[in-house]
């Protein structure tokens, strides 16, 4: 024979024979084991290991969906399909009118104004929400965004506070 040493893969389902063929009493005592000290259980580096590894992932799920919660546009969007028609807020800028309503229109869209469904006219523009009064209302291209209704409420009120004018003949009469 050789002075070479034997190889471990040959040697390996030897190995793996033994190790087998003594499992049931190793497992015996294992038990046993257990049944006399219970807490020894809690300190077997499998059981530490499988505890942090369940830890982790509930923290894990914890810390997504926290930021999932916290950032805008979180949660169930991501399985939207793209539509080629877009949901618009639009509003009519006719003073008459003053319609506001939804409409769907192709995403590639771009012939303002459109005919508005109440009027007939064709002035109807995007919306904007006022902060205020919380109504819808047009924003012609190159307006300023204010809101119609909350600018006749301001110039109402600012009418109701202003002091009534004297009449000539008042301003002549000296009570002194």
């Amino acid at each position: 024979m050789s002075d070479k040493r034997p190889s471990r893969i040959a040697n390996l389902p030897h190995a793996v024979r033994e190790h087998l063929a003594g499992l049931p009493h190793r497992w015996q005592t294992w038990r046993e084991g257990f049944r006399q000290e219970p807490a020894a259980l809690w300190r077997s580096p499998l059981t530490q290991i499988t505890v942090l590894v369940a830890v982790l992932i509930i923290v894990l799920i914890a810390v997504t969906r926290l930021v999932g919660a916290i950032t805008p546009g979180g949660g169930d969007r991501r399985f939207e399909q793209a539509t080629p028609v877009a949901t618009l807020y639009v509003a009519c800028t006719n003073p008459a009118c003053r319609a506001s309503y939804t409409t769907r229109q192709p995403m590639s869209f771009k012939a303002w104004p459109l005919k508005c469904e109440r009027c007939g006219q064709m002035t109807v523009c995007r919306a904007t929400l006022c902060k205020d009064c919380r109504t819808w209302f047009a924003v012609p291209p190159g307006a300023p965004a204010v809101c119609p209704l909350c600018a006749e409420q301001k110039r109402a009120k600012a009418a109701a506070t202003q002091p009534a004018k004297k009449s000539a003949a008042d301003e002549d009469e000296d009570p002194w």
